[in-house]
This record gives structure tokens, sequence and C-alpha cells, in this order.
């Protein structure tokens, strides 16, 4: 499948997978460290399971990556846990929105790290999602920003130099499902060691509704980390994959608007999602 319909396959399941994310944590009770937990290890399983029914399961050498296999399981722990904090107390839409600065810092990794180049169509591009970002904040006397936001952006800032410390990576695997059981266990037990009192809670997710509800998020999101890795083996440079899977905000605010009753600030989401989303056509 071509690279750029397989980004955007990511990008619709993405989003309905934030939703799903959301509603998992809009109990106050929640445990945020065993829910990250559960998450990545339930997905490490979907991508366990399919690698060993289609007989792909791959163990390729990775010497010489030590560096980068540690980054990858620190910052997906940690970044899983920044943003589902956001989640829980901010609007899936803003979450959405703050989280596509993704793509800057992704973009900026993928200068160090790959030797991708930077245009000043890029330059434009970087500029526009990060006024897309913080109109979503502003209002007519101040700046607004709380919590949810703020764990946003260190939740974007860690996922978006993880994917291109993925493409990296991945560049050893002929199996991508292989690689996403890696990379998907090692940051499940960083999100553990970071609370590991939170083992006691992580029952809670595995019981009656919620783990339909769980089954379902896990799916969506595997689907949309399979095809965004399938993109990059395609052919599709990561500097340019990563800003187009973030049109995924467009999804989300539609979706936190019919399903979450998400209908503050309407104006300014509007707003922030068009400059985002302009910001990110430049980046193509």
């Amino acid at each position: 499948m071509n690279w750029l319909l397989l980004t955007i396959a990511s990008a619709v399941t993405g989003a309905i997978a934030r939703i799903l994310q959301k509603v998992l944590l809009k109990n106050k009770d929640s445990d945020l460290f065993a829910f990250s937990f559960i998450f990545q290890m339930v997905v490490a399983a979907i991508f366990l399971i399919y690698a060993v029914l289609t007989r792909s399961v791959e163990l390729p050498n990775l010497t010489g990556l030590g560096f980068n296999i540690f980054i990858m399981a620190l910052f997906y722990g940690l970044g899983n846990v920044f943003t589902f904090k956001a989640f829980k107390v901010a609007e899936a839409s803003e979450v959405a929105v703050i989280f596509a600065s993704s793509s800057v810092w992704s973009v900026l990794a993928a200068l160090v790290m790959l030797s991708e180049k930077l245009t000043t169509k890029s330059v434009f591009g970087i500029m526009l999602v990060v006024l897309g970002i913080a109109s979503i904040n502003l209002s007519r006397h101040a700046w607004r920003v709380n919590k949810g936001h703020l764990y946003a952006l260190l939740g974007a800032i860690l996922f978006g130099i993880a994917f291109t410390n993925d493409a990296y990576i991945i560049g050893r695997y002929t199996s991508i499902p292989s690689y996403m059981v890696l990379a998907f266990t090692l940051p499940a037990f960083i999100s553990l060691l970071a609370s590991p009192q939170s083992i006691k809670n992580i029952p809670q997710y595995t019981s009656g509704s919620i783990l339909m509800k769980l089954s379902l998020c896990t799916f969506f999101y595997a689907i949309s980390s399979i095809t965004i890795f399938a993109a990059y083996k395609a052919g599709g440079p990561a500097s340019i994959i990563s800003p187009i899977q973030q049109t995924s905000i467009i999804f989300t605010v539609v979706l936190g608007y019919l399903f979450l009753n998400e209908r503050d600030n309407v104006l300014k989401k509007i707003i922030g999602t068009v400059l985002t989303f302009l910001g990110v056509l430049l980046l193509i």
C-alpha cells in the first residue's frame, strides 16, 4: 500500500484510540501508571499474536543500538504517562491539538539522527503548527495554560523524538510486528518502574465493560502504530510521515465534539486545528 494512504489510516485509527483513552481515564480515581502498563502490554500482546500467526517473528541483530533502545523505552514509557495525564485533566480535542507538536520534534530529530533536510517551506510549516497549538490557549486577556496542556506538550516532545529514534532502529527489522512487541513491552515496564505501587491497581482494567473498552482502544492503537511504521518501511520520510499523521487532530476534535460533548471554545479549537493542519500541509 502507498505510504501516504498508510499514514492517513494511522491518523484515523489514532484519533479513535485517543477518544477511547479519554473515556477510559474519565474516572478521577484512575491510576495512570497502572493504565499505561496494561495498555502497552495489551498492544504488545496483539502484535505478538499477529507475528506468531503470520510467522513473522524476528530477532534481528541490534548490536550498537543499546542507547537507541534505552531512549525508545524511556521516552515512550514516560511519554505515555504524560499523555494519559493530559487526557485525564484536559479535553481530548485540546490534548490532540497540542500533541500535534510532536511532528515538530520529529522533524528536528530527523535532521540530526537521519540527516534529513529542512526546507524553507518546512520552517513555515513548523511556525504554523506552533501558532495552531498556541491559539488553543488564547483568551481575550491572557494566556491560560493548565497542567493538562503542559503534560500534552511533554508527551508530544517525547513521542516526537522517540518516533524518529524508531525510524532509525526499525531499519534492522524486516518484520514490523516483531519490533512493535519490543517497542511496547519495554516502555510498559518503564511506566511501572516509575510507580511500583501501581501494580495493585492493574486488575481494575481487566474486568467488565472496562476490559471491552480497553480492547477496542488497544486494537485501534495497534492499527495506528503498525500503519505509521509500515508507511516508513514503504519509503515515506520520517520528517514527512509524522506531520501528516498529526491530521488525526481533526478527527479527534470532531469525535470529541460528537461523542464527548466537548463544545467549549469551539472557535479557538477550529482556529487551532486549521492553523495546525495548514502547517502540516506545508511539511508534506
